[in-house]
């Protein structure tokens, strides 16, 4: 498979469903740029904090209880605001400059006005998720897994739905919903590759 225009991927997804090997195996058939956690390293270039304190803030808010009342784009607010602010314009500016994909960060809203974005959402049952999370994460304890997948679909679910207008893992604006546990790995990215032929982004 090869490109045969520019196409930019978001790739929104449940923890521990497989979301992040998904994009980077897609990555690799592609030979395109993923941006995930790596994106932290760019974010703390443009911001001048060091990437360790953006750890603490990627894909989650400072308070979700919390209504800012400063304009998105100023030096302002809370470090999680800032960061989302900084992310956002590192996905714009890197979709422009040609092919990639992009895990989570909202990704989906903030390209939800680029042309050439295809925009894939990954679930799977709850039972494959903490079973994927032991496995992963190394974590003997189901019930110690099932808890971080508690904590981090919150946090996910309060980031986004905080700073779009849609509902977390919902269908609106996704052209994929795919649920890894019935494809696996391989079969989620084959999934993906046979959309972007159907739809004239790759050829043979």
């Amino acid at each position: 498979m090869k490109l045969l225009k520019k196409v930019n991927i978001t790739i929104g997804r449940e923890y521990g469903s497989g979301g992040h090997a998904i994009a980077v195996k897609l990555g690799e058939k592609l030979d395109i740029s993923v941006y995930d956690k790596n994106i932290l390293s760019l974010a703390s270039e443009k911001s001048g904090v060091i990437e360790a304190q953006l750890e603490n803030e990627d894909e989650r808010l400072s308070n979700p209880f919390f209504e800012p009342y400063i304009p998105y784009g100023i030096d302002t607010g809370s470090l999680s605001e800032r960061l989302f602010v900084t992310q956002s314009k590192i996905i714009r500016e890197k979709a422009a400059e040609g092919s990639c994909i992009f895990v989570g960060r909202c990704s989906d809203d903030v390209l939800r006005e680029a042309e050439d974005c295809v925009h894939v959402y990954i679930y799977a049952p709850r039972i494959d998720r903490i079973k994927r999370i032991m496995d992963v994460e190394d974590i003997s304890d189901s019930l110690a897994a099932e808890k971080i997948l508690r904590k981090i679909d919150k946090q996910r679910r309060s980031y986004y739905q905080f700073y779009t207008d849609r509902k977390w893992g919902s269908t609106e604006g996704k052209d994929l919903m795919i649920n890894s546990s019935s494809l696996g790995i391989d079969g989620c990215v084959n999934l993906i590759l046979s959309y972007l032929y159907e739809k004239g982004y790759i050829g043979e």
